[in-house]
């Protein structure tokens, strides 16, 4: 008998595998397709901007004419609510899933799919959440709705950003309770607790944490600085709890944006540790005639006689130190468009577990651009992960697309983006700097 449960969730997965979406991630063992993890990006202008927030979604055998079963993982281990929908015991209030209530048109019904769970999911991720509490959809008290909104950016960075990470590098830190009234610190053991709530398992997504930490590493340092500057959140005082907060379903905790500052700042020193160590790496995973290294260094030199037909020379790819885990792409800017005269010098760090682990991208030298973070990190969409032809193809695409369309979740250069994007006068100032720093790669 066709187990049509099965099939209808791998043509939505099948659907999924197709997007775009920056979004929303969904990973699965391909044993157990009832069981997902999704991963949601906080919404750029609300207080969840760029944070990662994790789902256990499980699928009834009964589906579609039964909704999923979904599990916020993000929850400080059963310590955090994150929103009047997002229990801190991983309970997700949403009227199709059945665990609230709501009119007949907003009930669960087999034409809804996946895709209707996590949008709707990710409405809850909003830019004032305080109405979002029922009996509050039309409170006007803007300082507590404001109040709010501060202590869940603050959390926002500190548990869903920079916790996950430090757990990944195994970084000892403290930190305060997030219990009011408590002084206890709960150290290293963040991630161990008595509560019944598992946090998120966290290797389906790590390549993806990585990534767009260094996307939006500019972002999350604006939002600390402007925490550091914002009066409502006054260093090492308390959180105020809200009205509808009570017993262990609350986001307690205290303001520290001066120790978020600096542990920031440790966790891009370990990823680009990390990301300079994989050529080393690399060698010697080369010497030892290893597949992966063989397989780049074929690829390496098909597509160096692509491109050296194809753009005539004025892109070209060489190995550095005849490393294949580091490429280096040399663009020569071609005549009458924006990099006129300059030469680009691009690094392709390769990981020795491509293609789990995706490249990292980054220029020799600064390049005033939407796509360039202040770091030197370019941003880029391959066609295809596991392909490095495609990557090549991708970073080209990013350089050369003259007005690439707006996409909040692909700004990693915040103040390039501004100008980019704005008034013609703002435009031609981002013409002005980008020529700048082009004519400053000859230098």
């Amino acid at each position: 008998m066709v187990d049509q449960c099965a099939l209808r969730v791998m043509r939505e997965l099948r659907q999924f595998a197709r997007s775009d979406d920056l979004a929303i991630d969904i990973s699965y063992k391909e044993q157990n397709t009832r069981e997902l993890n999704a991963l949601i990006i906080g919404p750029p202008d609300t207080p969840y901007a760029q944070g990662f927030y994790q789902f256990l979604i499980r699928i009834p055998p009964e589906y579609p004419e039964k909704p999923p079963t979904v599990t916020l993982q993000t929850t400080n281990n059963g310590r955090t609510r994150f929103g009047p929908n997002l229990y801190a015991s991983g309970k997700v209030c949403l009227s199709i899933l059945g665990t609230w209530s709501g009119e007949s048109n907003e009930q669960w019904s087999p034409v809804l799919g996946l895709e209707t769970v996590l949008r709707s999911i990710q409405s809850l991720l909003a830019a004032k959440p305080y109405n979002l509490e029922p009996g509050f959809e039309n409170d006007d008290d803007e300082e507590q709705s404001e109040l709010y909104n501060a202590k869940i950016h603050h959390e926002n960075l500190r548990l869903t950003v920079i916790v996950p990470l430090e757990k990944a590098f195994d970084i000892k830190t403290t930190q305060p309770s997030t219990r009011p009234g408590q002084g206890v610190y709960l150290g290293a053991g963040i991630y161990q607790s008595n509560s019944s709530v598992p946090e998120a398992p966290f290797h389906p997504f790590l390549d993806t944490y990585k990534r767009r930490f260094l996307w939006y590493l500019e972002s999350y340092k604006m939002a600390i600085e402007h925490g550091l500057n914002d009066k409502k959140a006054r260093a090492r005082h308390s959180f105020p709890l809200m009205a509808f907060e009570c017993a262990d379903n609350i986001m307690g905790g205290s303001w520290d944006y001066e120790d978020m500052k600096k542990r920031l700042a440790v966790l891009e020193l370990r990823i680009m540790e990390e990301t300079k160590k994989w050529p080393v790496q690399g060698k010697d995973m080369d010497q030892k005639d290893h597949p992966l290294a063989a397989s780049l260094r074929a690829q390496s030199q098909q597509i160096t006689r692509q491109l050296t037909q194809r753009t005539e020379g004025m892109v070209v790819l060489e190995l550095v130190d005849d490393n294949p885990f580091l490429w280096r792409l040399i663009y020569h800017g071609r005549p009458m468009t924006q990099y006129d005269g300059g030469v680009l010098k691009i690094n392709i760090f390769i990981s020795p577990n491509h293609p789990a682990e995706q490249p990292r991208v980054i220029l020799e030298t600064p390049l005033y651009h939407v796509r360039v973070s202040p770091q030197n990190v370019l941003i880029y969409l391959p066609l295809q992960a596991d392909e490095m032809s495609r990557h090549v193809d991708g970073i080209i695409s990013s350089l050369e697309e003259d007005k690439p369309p707006v996409n909040p979740l692909m700004t990693v250069n915040p103040e390039a983006s501004a100008l980019c994007w704005g008034s013609k006068e703002e435009q031609r100032q981002y013409s002005r700097k980008l020529r700048r720093s082009v004519a400053a790669t000859l230098e």
